[in-house]
């Protein structure tokens, strides 16, 4: 999943991406409670659900929409790599052959589903900071743990927030965004970034699962300002062939 490719340099593109999706150290630098004692047992059980990812096997319908444009695809796991991907609309209209063409050749070269930021093992447990709390929801900030650290420090440059909905309770959203300005190389820079996912509560045999992520990006290539905003649905979820039967 790749939340900024719509900058106007290949290189920055490929560079934000690969950052962003890679787990790393996340400075967190906010007031609160830290919870290194004993962990809520709603926050351990909305922990213990939570997955950033879309479950090995599961199959959705996902619509990108960047800028004006708009994609609707259908990812189907139990198919052949080379056929995982479907093309099912743009801009709300069926495809053209041409559109068709393209879209296939460029999935043959991509055929993986979507990435997520992070991995629910790379947060560090004792980091995890209750912000604020009400009957129903907590927010809380955490750090990743220093293994996922890659060479690429970009995260560094992130906080992090989860959003809790104590009732079920499930993780109902997470946060990233960029504390203040930052130049990964000379002549770039980026000004703004905050990536949202939102998940479902779990029910029944389905796991929590994301539904939508949105992204704003903004910042500067040289003297030359770019950005983009993008928004992700995911929909029609189907469970791995064999839950089917359960």
């Amino acid at each position: 999943m790749t939340i900024l490719s719509g900058l106007s340099s290949d290189w920055v593109r490929r560079h934000f991406a690969r950052t962003l999706f890679i787990g790393g150290t996340i400075l967190a630098g906010m007031t609160g409670t830290p919870l290194r004692a004993e962990m809520p047992a709603y926050l351990h059980t909305a922990l213990s659900g939570f997955n950033p990812a879309i479950p090995d096997g599961w199959g959705y319908t996902l619509t990108t929409k960047r800028q004006d444009r708009t994609i609707t695809e259908r990812h189907d796991p139990s198919k052949p790599p080379a056929g995982q991907w479907t093309l099912l609309a743009m801009d709300g209209r069926t495809p053209t052959a041409d559109e068709l063409e393209k879209y296939n050749r460029a999935r043959s070269a991509a055929p993986g589903g979507t990435q997520p930021n992070f991995a629910k093992a790379d947060i560090e447990p004792g980091t995890i900071t209750l912000v604020r709390e009400s009957q129903d929801h907590a927010e809380f900030t955490a750090l990743f743990r220093e293994a996922a650290t890659g060479a690429d420090k970009m995260l560094g440059h992130l906080q992090l927030r989860l959003q809790v909905d104590k009732r079920v309770p499930y993780v109902s959203s997470y946060i990233l965004e960029l504390k203040e300005p930052y130049n990964p190389i000379l002549g770039v820079k980026m000004v703004e970034l905050r990536v949202q996912a939102l998940f479902t509560p779990p029910k029944h045999t389905q796991p929590s699962l994301i539904s939508t992520l949105t992204s704003h990006f903004s910042g500067r290539i040289f003297f030359f300002p770019t950005g983009e905003d993008m928004r992700l649905t995911y929909q029609e979820y189907a469970p791995p062939r064999g839950e089917l039967s359960r």
